[in-house]
């Protein structure tokens, strides 16, 4: 997963990035202002740029292009151009054979036996067989704690692993994943063109695990214990683009690669990724006819191209949510749900997203975002179309459960919310301080610098604090509120992680992600852990004569773009 710019940079700096929409109040009639009109007057970006390349702006510099190693979102957008993984999601978000031709599990969910496709090679022409991804697999797991995000997955459902990786990280960089025995470790190939993982638990979404991050595979001389080789152009790829020059602050070119075995679908010659941290700068550099694509702009700016060819809207499976401390380090009444409840019941999320933009955040009844696989559909929409919620805005029940848990005029429950120092944020928090102040709640704020928010929140130095994330699976996104997974549990409830060892457990699909449902809501709508406020989408400029982009859950794809 990864944090959200859109949250505020720190994490467009490390771990999530929704890009970064500042706040402000929606225009009056959604029409284009004087600005935007006229720079779609006086600006035509595709007769500026050549017709056999095209420039896209992203919002922070390279800081890792290695895929086992790799955490941050803008690095993402290139590596998903340059390298080819098992398989490869769509513009639903489902994953599809890309690398294999052909996938088969055992009956009790164990044993996932993968065929290679024969004609895939990489870009200096070796071929591609099963022994990359054994290698790369056991790279990863080697790594050391650098890895450690990435590679989590991999620990949890591949028989041996946890234990290849901690005996890994005692030796350190002396070791050597080609030479040290992993025959206790469930990754082998039987031949160059079959790769077999025995997990130790039942892992009914590992195809999605496997189209990104450490899963993908690598040829077998890269090198171990080091990520700056990813920095070379012209190192050997296997998608559609070849890395041809870099530089971390300034920009990142890619171009086509003749031999990718789909090579003649791939329509875009040249992708040039350009550094613009500032959204209005992106926007100033669009309207100039600089950039094609402007994937970080302001609300604001959105807004004023609405109606026109120059606005991609694309949903974002990421959620905004506020966690209240349950843990140990966490405050007294949070252990209370009827005080947690309450808090939740105050706050009315509609009223939050008129003030920050409502065109462009969603409001979400729970936890999980739309666009999420489902049992039939839709994850999110399957379950809001069953209804029957009870974590709702309801001022005056939230007045009674915190009378009836001790609090009143007297003895007013006093609360300190943390978030990091955005506008939108703040908009946020003063709204949240002034629907929990109607119901008697005294709030004070801990606002800390964007780049050090997330030291405190991992740390579980808060008692209430706002919280963005991009997902891609429901399971994996609510394993995330586990004891196990957290670093220090905010969320520590017995209950959860046996439910979600439950699943963990369960071979069949459809079964997995009911109780998933159900799992979301004991988290939310029933022990009130969270309190679910809205959906980032990720508004973007483009040039009106592009066609052929796509996204790819969070990853915009250019390779089958072309210019009118």
């Amino acid at each position: 997963m990864h944090h959200h710019s859109r949250f505020g940079l720190s994490l467009a700096a490390a771990a999530l990035l929704l890009a970064g929409c500042s706040s402000g109040s929606p225009s009056t009639d959604g029409a284009p202002t004087s600005a935007a009109e006229s720079a779609a007057a006086e600006t035509t970006p595709a007769e500026t740029a050549s017709k056999d390349s095209m420039t896209v702006g992203v919002f922070s510099q390279f800081t890792d292009m290695d895929p086992a190693t790799n955490g941050e979102l803008v690095n993402s957008y290139v590596l998903h151009h340059m390298y080819a993984t098992m398989f490869r999601t769509d513009k639903e978000g489902q994953p599809q054979k890309e690398l294999c031709t052909d996938y088969t599990v055992s009956e009790d969910g164990l044993t996932h036996t993968f065929k290679i496709r024969e004609d895939a090679v990489w870009s200096d022409g070796t071929p591609l067989t099963a022994n990359d991804f054994v290698y790369a697999y056991l790279r990863a797991l080697s790594y050391g704690v650098d890895a450690s995000n990435q590679i989590y997955n991999m620990v949890v459902y591949i028989e041996g692993a946890e234990e290849y990786n901690l005996h890994a990280i005692e030796v350190g960089d002396s070791f050597d994943c080609t030479t040290e025995d992993h025959s206790t470790v469930g990754i082998e190939a039987p031949d160059d063109y079959t790769l077999v993982l025995t997990l130790k638990q039942p892992c009914t979404f590992l195809p999605l695990l496997m189209s990104s991050g450490a899963w993908i595979p690598l040829p077998q001389n890269t090198p171990q214990h080091d990520n700056q080789w990813a920095f070379t152009p012209g190192y050997p790829v296997s998608h559609g683009y070849n890395l041809t020059e870099i530089n971390i602050n300034d920009k990142c070119v890619l171009q086509k690669n003749d031999s990718f075995y789909n090579a003649d679908d791939i329509t875009m010659p040249e992708i040039v990724w350009q550094v613009v941290p500032d959204s209005e700068a992106q926007h100033l550099a669009f309207e100039a006819g600089d950039l094609d694509v402007a994937t970080e702009v302001s609300s604001d700016t959105a807004r004023s191209y609405e109606g026109t060819d120059s606005l991609w809207v694309a949903m974002d499976p990421s959620t905004y949510c506020i966690i209240i401390n349950t843990g140990e380090k966490g405050p007294e009444w949070a252990k209370d749900v009827r005080v947690r409840r309450a808090l939740a019941m105050a706050v009315d999320q509609t009223a939050v997203t008129e003030v920050i933009g409502s065109t462009f955040y969603p409001v979400l009844k729970s936890y999980l975002p739309f666009g999420l696989e489902g049992i039939n559909g839709d994850f999110r929409q399957e379950r809001d179309d069953e209804g029957g919620y009870t974590l709702v805005y309801n001022p005056e029940e939230s007045k009674r459960l915190l009378a009836e848990a001790g609090y009143d005029e007297s003895n007013p429950l006093h609360i300190e919310y943390y978030y990091s120092t955005n506008s939108m944020h703040g908009d946020v928090a003063t709204m949240l301080q002034q629907m929990w102040g109607a119901v008697g709640v005294d709030v004070t704020f801990k606002a800390v610098e964007a780049g050090v928010y997330y030291d405190g929140w991992y740390a579980g130095d808060y008692e209430i604090a706002r919280y963005g994330v991009a997902l891609s699976h429901p399971i994996t996104a609510m394993n995330s509120w586990t004891t196990a997974y957290q670093q220090v549990a905010t969320v520590a409830d017995p209950v959860y992680d046996q439910m979600m060892a439950d699943i963990q457990a369960t071979t069949d699909a459809k079964e997995a992600l009911q109780k998933t449902h159900d799992l979301e809501d004991y988290l939310v709508d029933q022990e009130a852990h969270l309190i679910p406020m809205f959906q980032f989408t990720m508004p973007m400029l483009k040039n009106p004569d592009l066609q052929g982009y796509e996204m790819h859950v969070s990853y915009p794809y250019f390779g089958y773009a072309s210019f009118k």
